[in-house]
């Protein structure tokens, strides 16, 4: 299931939620700005084998090809997310994702890093938002087998 950008709907609850891909994107340029974005699915394993509980969001793009290794490595570190309460975003497209991160290669995984507490209180008001908004969505959709996909915006 891919959710439109504008509006999302979860049918067992009801909820209704504005702007989960763009709520996406403002937490990715956010991060990438902050340098708290880990980019690349090797990359975000290591990361996670050293320091998990420095982790709030893990973005998961489909892989460019359907190589079982790469697979089992998603589905490892999807597990391994899991585990230690880290959010779990899908999004629609590699191609976005790396555009949006400045990636150089294609990315099929962006972890981004929680905010030092001395930052937080200092947070503007739309970065907050868009936080909520995506806490709010990964919080419907936490125990789902199969976490519904967020088309990310074109540009």
């Amino acid at each position: 299931m891919v959710l439109d950008t504008s509006r999302e709907w979860n049918m067992a609850t009801g909820f209704h939620t504005v702007g989960v891909g763009s709520s996406a994107r403002k937490m990715l340029l956010t991060a990438l700005e902050e340098k708290r974005l880990v980019v690349g699915l090797s990359s975000a394993i290591r990361s996670l084998a050293t320091e998990p509980n420095r982790f709030s969001f893990c973005f998961l793009a489909p892989l460019e090809n359907d190589e079982s290794g790469g697979h089992l490595q998603e589905v490892l570190l999807e597990a391994f997310c899991f585990e230690h309460d880290i959010y779990i975003i899908r999004v629609d497209s590699a191609d976005k994702l790396s555009r949006l991160v400045q990636s150089p290669v294609v990315a099929s995984c962006a972890l981004i890093r929680k905010l030092p507490a001395k930052m937080v209180r200092r947070m503007n008001s739309a970065y907050r938002r868009s936080e909520s908004i995506l806490v709010e969505h990964c919080e419907l959709c936490w125990e789902e087998p199969h976490k519904p996909v967020v088309k990310l915006p074109e540009k």
